[in-house]
């Protein structure tokens, strides 16, 4: 939670933002979903200290809200609307784009820099080494395929298109505010998780299959968080007392 904070401040910073980069975006969102899954083992342990009630666990039907226009400003983060789910399934991969689609949008944003149809291209690249430290960043010409020479590969280098390889990807902007909730969200869990593990104790004494769902985690939570494989082993030790038939 220091990292966090350390690294993107508080909710109402982030909130403040309004907008971020799709890399600022995606850098900000892994750090949540791994403390997110971090937040959640801890109070799985917390909830297994919670016995078992001796009556039948009835679980209550979801109920219908009607929805209503709600207004959030960024000063105050205790009005915001939020939720830290225990139990929400795993998040959809993404449908991969197909290469004629990413192709044409290449071929979009080039005619957008100037290209001209039938112009020879050129493409500025970063080279990239496998060295420990890598060596000052410099740009070069992509060497072309070996093949016999043409018509082409006899132009000038002046009369031909250039143009840099991160201008062929256009800016991606992402709202802030989806963000800032869920890392409220996630400062309010962990101030006060007392109401989070009572409600996970219930929901585990009556679907004891769900505790999977409470145990995912993101790959990358095993390098970001300390000890975080041992969180889960105690989670799930403390857990299979409950669901043993002893």
């Amino acid at each position: 939670m220091a990292t966090l904070l350390m690294l993107f401040g508080d909710p109402t910073a982030v909130a403040t933002r309004h907008t971020l980069t799709g890399k600022a975006h995606a850098h900000m969102a892994s750090w949540l979903r791994c403390a997110e899954a971090m937040l959640r083992r801890l109070i799985l342990i917390e909830a297994s200290a919670i016995a078992k009630p001796n009556t039948r666990a009835l679980l209550k039907p979801r109920r219908s809200r009607t929805r209503k226009l709600m207004v959030f400003t960024p000063e105050e983060p205790e009005k915001w609307r939020t939720s830290f789910r225990m139990f929400a399934p795993a998040p959809r991969t993404p449908a991969r784009k197909t290469p004629g689609a990413a192709a044409a949008a290449r071929l979009e944003q080039l005619r957008k820099l100037g290209a001209l149809p039938g112009e020879p291209i050129f493409i500025f690249r970063e080279r990239c080494s496998s060295r420990a430290k890598p060596p000052p960043k410099e740009r070069y010409i992509l060497p072309p395929r070996a093949r016999p020479a043409t018509t082409r590969e006899r132009i000038r280098a002046q009369d031909c298109f250039w143009v840099d390889e991160r201008d062929l990807k256009p800016l991606v902007f992402r709202s802030a505010w989806p963000l800032a909730e869920r890392y409220e969200a996630l400062l309010r869990a962990f101030h006060d998780p007392a109401p989070y593990a009572r409600r996970a104790a219930r929901r585990l004494h009556a679907t004891p299959h769900r505790i999977e769902e409470a145990l995912r985690a993101p790959p990358e939570a095993a390098h970001l968080v300390q000890r975080f494989s041992q969180m889960g082993e105690r989670a799930a030790r403390r857990w299979r007392a409950h669901f043993s038939s002893g």
